[in-house]
């Protein structure tokens, strides 16, 4: 083989491992603990209502409740691949969910409103070990939300309803690991005026 033909190879290989190499490798997939979300609110989607009318089903009477709506989401760890072996209780053996964002996608006639309504860096609190489940609450819709004038109008005033896309971002630290990394999830939610008691 020609020199000249034998130095193009090794160039156009060079370039490719560094094109390779150039990959992200800085999200969660690529961590020593993989952190997934297993289910938000155990995988259904959630009713928010401005108001319960109670087991009489009848507005304005004692058994009347305003809710506020938070949901239960659930974890699974796992190593980074089958070969790796962390012993229970070693660093990185675990996972440590500390924070989420939520970040609100309204669907056809969801008030612009709702944006207004995304949550940054809240508290939240889960340990999640490997091969287990971890679990913790987040807060979805508040009555600040639910009280705003222009909810109200929507879903009480004019008697609609509307939709949007809850998306969710988890932020934590495998332990013994202080570099933060995001796990993403989410799901929808129908915001209406009122719900009854079966």
């Amino acid at each position: 083989m020609k020199p000249r033909a034998l130095n193009l190879i090794l160039v156009l290989s060079l370039a490719l491992f560094a094109v390779a190499g150039c990959s992200n490798h800085d999200g969660n997939e690529w961590e020593r603990v993989v952190c997934e979300v297993e289910s938000v609110n155990l995988g259904q989607p959630l009713v928010s209502a401005y108001l319960n009318v109670g087991s009489d089903q009848e507005s304005g009477t004692n058994d009347d409740t305003f809710p506020i709506d938070i949901v239960p989401v659930l974890f699974r760890a796992r190593p980074y691949n089958g070969t790796m072996i962390i012993p229970e209780d070693a660093a990185q053996s675990w996972f440590h969910v500390t924070n989420y964002d939520l970040i609100w996608h309204g669907g056809p006639g969801a008030p612009a409103e709702l944006s207004q309504h995304n949550i940054t860096n809240g508290m939240c609190e889960a340990i999640v070990p490997l091969h287990e489940e971890g679990v913790t609450s987040v807060l979805i819709a508040d009555r600040v939300l639910k009280d705003a004038p222009w909810f109200v109008n929507a879903v009480v005033t004019n008697g609609g309803t509307f939709t949007a896309a809850c998306e969710l971002h988890f932020k934590g630290h495998e332990s013994g690991n202080s570099r933060v990394v995001t796990v993403e999830a989410g799901f929808m939610v129908t915001f209406i005026g009122a719900v009854a008691d079966d």
